[in-house]
């Protein structure tokens, strides 16, 4: 009975992870190939109290956070691929300038102490999750992700 219970979350978090992969761009979407997600428990990962998901090799692991739904640590893990390869020089220095603009509209409570490359993260995340965290929802910066090359 266990068993066929932990058959089905496992599937469900399948469908679930193909269901939110296939909202990205095509070119997006193939970075992942060859990546396999991998869900645990706790508000961080486990030996690890400062961070709640990261990629290694061919893993994407991503904790149950209490302020973040997991679909939106999933995509903010996804956005650091999206960074390193689809954002070209160019464009990071546009990123840049984009925050340095819109820096003043960030909520106080928000990681403004963080790098470009986490802003870019939880702003992709935020514009591709179902239900978008108000922190990093800003119309300027989603300018800016809908023009990341695929």
């Amino acid at each position: 009975m266990l068993e066929g219970f932990k058959i089905y979350l496992e599937t469900e978090e399948k469908e679930n992870v193909k269901t939110m992969i296939s909202k990205l761009p095509k070119g997006h979407q193939k970075l992942l190939r060859g990546y396999k997600f991998t869900f645990t428990p706790g508000n961080t990962l486990k030996g690890d109290k400062e961070n709640i998901g990261y990629i290694h090799k061919d893993k994407i692991v991503v904790a149950a956070p209490w302020n973040y739904g997991r679909e939106f640590v999933t995509l903010h893990e996804i956005a650091h691929l999206v960074y390193e390869y689809k954002m070209t020089p160019k464009l990071k220095k546009e990123w840049s300038a984009v925050l340095k603009a819109t820096k003043k509209e960030m909520p106080k409570h928000s990681a403004l102490n963080q790098n470009d490359e986490e802003i870019f993260c939880m702003t992709y995340a935020t514009f591709y999750a179902k239900h978008k965290p108000e922190t990093y929802s800003n119309e300027t910066r989603f300018a800016f992700i809908k023009k990341i090359p695929e």
